[in-house]
């Protein structure tokens, strides 16, 4: 009976013993797995490009000045003086200058009516002509005199129209001189300018070390610092063909829509010159790649382990890089935690 008893507690201490190391075996099992952070690989797009900076300007822009001296008298729309930032359409009138010597120099209703009496002359000697009553020179003298009074009004004209600033392009008024109105102006005087910048242009200087990367009708991303979140697109419209010898740089123009007028000439761009492009790319975070043995390596979660994947790179970017061969959509890439992972390492994903 008694040795019945021993046996009965030997089997208990020793069922115990044998729980308490299974625990422990569970407890060691448990920490060897590595908690890591993954993340499905997308589909993408990346650019390699050349970044640099350059100054927007209107695609075009021209000064208004005045020809001839007097009294500069603005134009009003709706009893208002025009002002910097109006739209204007070509030919429209800005000011107009109060000059009577002058007009009295250029005569145009008397270079006018000397157009009139020669037309009429011209048109009485033809039919003379007709009835043998004038010679065939008589005829061409009077179409002379006609051309030149013509040309004579015509140039009269002219100059009267240089009393009138108008308009040269279609665009928007800048620097407008609005506190002159009825003060004397002189010759050569600008009044303002017109600047169209529903298209911008910006100039941008590359070392010739880029010659060969960059090619008309490239797209360029277009930013500004003030339009934060904002990007333009943009494309290469001119190269020049020679390199200054001092800075041994060449001389790019960009080409950017601005029809919402959100760009300003003036501003302070950056440009990316996108030199390579690929729109459906396995995409991934730089900080997810390393290097081993001088091989580029990844980590991918299938089931409880991660495996090593050598993989093939492409374009890089300052925070992400292509995967040429190697990863495909969909896997389940380890984007933390696989500094001290080896190929078939348990893992716990731990997000």
């Amino acid at each position: 009976m008694k040795n019945l008893k021993r046996i009965k507690f030997l089997f208990v201490l020793l069922s115990l013993l044998g729980f308490a190391c299974n625990g422990d075996d569970d407890k060691s099992a448990a920490d060897l797995t590595v908690p890591v952070v993954v993340e499905k690989i997308k589909l993408g797009p990346i650019a390699r490009f050349i970044s640099t900076t350059g100054t927007l300007h209107g695609i075009k822009e021209e000064a208004v000045i005045a020809e001839v001296q007097g009294i500069l008298n603005l134009a009003k729309t709706n009893g208002t003086f025009l002002h910097a930032g109006i739209k204007v359409e070509q030919y429209r009138l800005l000011a107009e200058i109060d000059n009577q010597e002058y007009v009295l120099e250029v005569r145009v209703e008397s270079q006018k009516l000397a157009m009139q009496n020669a037309e009429r002359e011209l048109k009485k000697q033809q039919a003379l002509f007709k009835e043998g009553g004038v010679t065939e020179k008589e005829l061409e003298v009077a179409r002379k005199t006609a051309l030149d009074a013509r040309l004579n009004h015509e140039a009269a004209v002219l100059k009267a129209d240089k009393l009138k600033l108008q308009a040269p392009i279609s665009g928007f008024i800048t620097n407008l001189q609005s506190n002159l109105d009825g003060i004397r102006i002189q010759r050569g005087f600008q009044l303002c300018k017109i600047m169209d910048y529903t298209t911008t242009l910006v100039q941008v200087h590359l070392p010739n070390s880029d010659l060969g990367q960059i090619r008309i009708g490239q797209k360029v991303n277009v930013t500004n610092y003030a339009l934060e979140g904002e990007t333009f697109e943009g494309r290469v419209t001119a190269i020049e063909p020679t390199i200054d010898a001092q800075t041994r740089t060449f001389t790019v123009t960009v080409q950017v829509e601005n029809p919402q007028l959100r760009l300003r000439p003036g501003m302070f761009v950056k440009t990316d010159i996108i030199i390579e492009d690929h729109q459906d790319a396995v995409i991934i975070p730089k900080s997810a790649l390393q290097t081993r043995e001088g091989l580029p390596i990844t980590f991918v979660v299938e089931g409880v382990s991660a495996h090593l994947r050598e993989v093939v790179t492409g374009i890089e970017t300052k925070e992400e890089i292509e995967i040429l061969e190697g990863l495909a959509e969909g896997e389940r890439l380890v984007v933390k935690g696989h500094e001290t992972l080896r190929d078939k390492s348990k893992v716990r994903i731990t997000e």
